[in-house]
């Protein structure tokens, strides 16, 4: 009997902790906008408590986090309730979660049914409150049982309607998800770091820290948006789909989570997953799952709900894209340009099924900003699922025996004085023509696919083939052809593999202008900017004479076009104003042409300003914008009274209001087509 009362305590006190930890990670979550361990790792601290309690009823406590949607909302100036809860969703992790989920749909629902795949937007739950079709109050998800009052700057997030149709009942609900953009979220975190403030680290954080704002100008400011996906009415014969309701809110004009998918079976709900897991990083906003639902609403009465979530929905989320591991050691590297990176060493660890062991730091003030010592636990983030970054320190797991991290004073390739140039965040060699890492980088940056493209010549080569003497400086690649026979005798070398070099360098010689410019490494002169600079100059020596013009005459008005603004124009013309890399060019030009054609090519958008807008199904933003560039476009950012056409694709943004406001032409996915095709 002692032994006994022995295990239900020690089960009393394994409950208790789950409790505690899980209330800790809730509290975080949803009261402070931060996330310190990955979905799959709390799912599973809920599964064990979960258990327990299901194993162990007479323990189960009345303040179980099972008996709750989020956290308890802390003491706040208003929370209001919901009128029906604002659940959760159940999560699956693989396609055998999803299998079992869609076995038992087929066990309760006798007739045919569809599902719809919707992508899961990482960003604040939130619920508008309609009456006599206006807008009367917005709530978070709160506990799902109250919420806070974000009323206020509700009113300045797009995507959110203030008036409905009369057609509508007059009363209802539209739940949805109030998100952050990425371009957005890039754009505030470089205005806070300019500022020295802490920059947020996802943007699920930045969207729930700026809805929750005192002050409604600040919300404004941060550019949020609203995704609708489910109405709640009395009226019950309103609607009889999901697809119906999403219909009704896209005629209206809401904003919806697209792509999506209507699937007949589960094969096409996995392959959906599929899909959209290559994609996701092509998307403007955050997701980290596909959210399965029935389609009809009758179906959804039928199966019901638990306390924490419907049983006719599941979130099938990624693999965990937040990961603990151990930073080991900083590195400093140097780049083309002479910057000098810090990267950080780490304890090997999995992150999406890829093993991971460095990670960028980008410079000296993320270090500080982050507090990283050497020895922390650091929690590891895909950005854009390729590049790891640290977006944390777990500094309550902090040793006494971590190592602060000491930026260089020389450079770690050359052994040079450090400098900072005017306001930059980064410490720079100016060694440019004989600090070898810098050499080597452009070197690689030349013969990289979107310049020369040769191929077989990797960096490690590259550093090689330096090292020897055969190359210093671009035109040496050009004469590797009277080395051949010393090539072929290298380690890990031989006659076919030189002979394959030799012919990738003798198909090389023959470039487009716009490659050509983009393969010289010109600071802030990226694909985009080489190819507008095809668009202005007739040929090399127009480009050279103008920028060195420029810096001759320093009051020449260097941003004569849209897209270069004073700080590439004056890139550009401290590198043409070079002696050393003239001489390069001038070097260089004896072994290769150059095709001008693509300024003749341009046709009839030869300078045309044009504006995108929203999403695309036949090619991603980025191939639009290039496609568009190629045939002589200005693509630009912003609608002005320059703006010649607006292409607008699904859910656009202001930038089509803004068009219509200023009697701008516009466009659609079918004309664009028509265009770039």
């Amino acid at each position: 009997m002692k032994k006994k009362n022995n295990s239900l305590e020690k089960i009393k006190s394994d409950i208790l902790n789950l409790i505690e930890k899980i209330n800790y990670y809730d509290d975080l979550y949803y009261n402070k906008n931060y996330q310190e361990i990955n979905d799959q790792e709390y799912d599973s601290l809920r599964e064990q408590l979960l258990v327990l309690e299901k194993n162990y009823p007479e323990l189960r406590l009345s303040k179980s986090p099972n008996l709750r949607v989020g956290a308890p909302i802390k003491e706040i100036e208003k929370s209001i309730s919901h009128t029906s809860p604002m659940l959760s969703l159940n999560n699956a992790y693989d396609e055998k979660d999803v299998m079992k989920f869609y076995e038992r749909l087929q066990k309760i629902v006798k007739d045919d049914f569809d599902i719809i795949a919707e992508t899961k937007v990482d960003g604040l739950s939130a619920s508008l409150r309609y009456e006599k079709s206006k807008l009367k109050v917005a709530i978070t998800r709160g506990d799902g049982i109250k919420g806070e009052d974000i009323t206020k700057n509700i009113m300045h997030v797009a995507g959110v309607k203030k008036e409905l149709p009369t057609s509508f009942p007059s009363k209802l609900e539209i739940r949805g998800e109030i998100y952050m953009p990425k371009k957005i979220f890039n754009v505030l975190n470089n205005e806070r770091k300019k500022n020295g403030e802490t920059l947020f680290s996802t943007t699920r954080n930045a969207a729930a820290g700026s809805i929750r704002q005192l002050d409604p100008e600040i919300t404004r400011k941060r550019k949020l948006s609203f995704f609708g996906y489910t109405v709640v009415a009395d009226d019950s014969n309103f609607f009889e789909t999901i697809i119906d309701i999403r219909k009704k809110l896209k005629e209206n004009y809401f904003a919806l989570n697209e792509p999506s998918h209507l699937c007949k079976n589960v094969n096409e709900m996995i392959d959906f997953y599929n899909k959209i897991s290559k994609i996701r990083a092509e998307l403007d906003y955050d997701i980290d799952g596909i959210v399965y639902k029935l389609n009809s609403l009758r179906h959804h009465n039928l199966l019901g709900n638990t306390i924490r979530f419907p049983r006719w929905a599941l979130a099938h989320k990624f693999p965990a894209e937040n990961v603990f591991t151990k930073l080991l050691d900083v590195k400093f590297q140097v780049g083309r340009t002479g910057s000098i990176t810090p990267v950080a060493i780490l304890k090997e660890v999995k992150i999406g099924g890829v093993s991971v062991s460095r990670a960028t730091l980008h410079n000296e003030d993320e270090i500080q900003r982050l507090g990283l010592c050497k020895g922390d636990t650091i929690v590891l983030k895909r950005a854009g699922d390729v590049i790891p970054k640290i977006i944390s320190v777990v500094k309550k797991n902090r040793s006494t025996d971590v190592e602060p991290i000491k930026m260089p004073i020389y450079c770690p390739s050359c052994n040079k004085k450090l400098y900072r140039l005017g306001s930059e965040v980064l410490s720079r060699c100016l060694n440019y023509f004989f600090c070898e890492e810098q050499v080597i980088n452009r070197l690689s940056h030349f013969v990289s696919r979107d310049a020369f493209d040769i191929a077989g010549l990797a960096k490690s080569q590259l550093k090689m083939l330096w090292e020897k003497g055969f190359i210093k400086e671009f035109r040496d690649i050009f004469l590797l052809s009277s080395r051949a026979d010393d090539i072929a005798k290298f380690d890990g070398w031989g006659k076919k593999s030189a002979s394959n070099l030799l012919y990738a360098i003798k198909k090389s010689q023959n470039i487009a202008f716009d490659k050509f410019i983009y393969s010289l490494g010109i600071r802030h002169v990226g694909q985009g900017v080489s190819k507008l600079i095809t668009k202005e100059f007739n040929n090399l020596e127009d480009l050279i004479n103008y920028y060195k013009s420029s810096k001759e005459k320093k009051n020449i008005n260097k941003k004569v076009f849209e897209g270069i603004g004073d700080t590439i124009a004056n890139s550009i013309s401290d590198y043409f104003s070079n002696k050393e890399n003239l001489e390069i060019i001038f070097n260089l030009m004896q072994h290769i042409s150059i095709n001008y054609t693509l300024k003749k090519q341009a046709g009839a958008l030869l300078k045309t300003n044009i504006v995108i807008t929203g999403t695309f199904q036949s090619y991603s933003r980025k191939i639009i914008e290039n496609k568009l560039i190629d045939k002589g476009a200005n693509v630009l950012k912003t609608v002005t009274n320059k703006t010649d056409l607006v292409i607008v694709g699904e859910e656009p943004g202001k930038k089509l209001h803004e068009a219509k406001n200023k009697n701008i032409k516009i466009i659609g996915e079918k004309d664009l087509l028509k265009i770039i095709n």
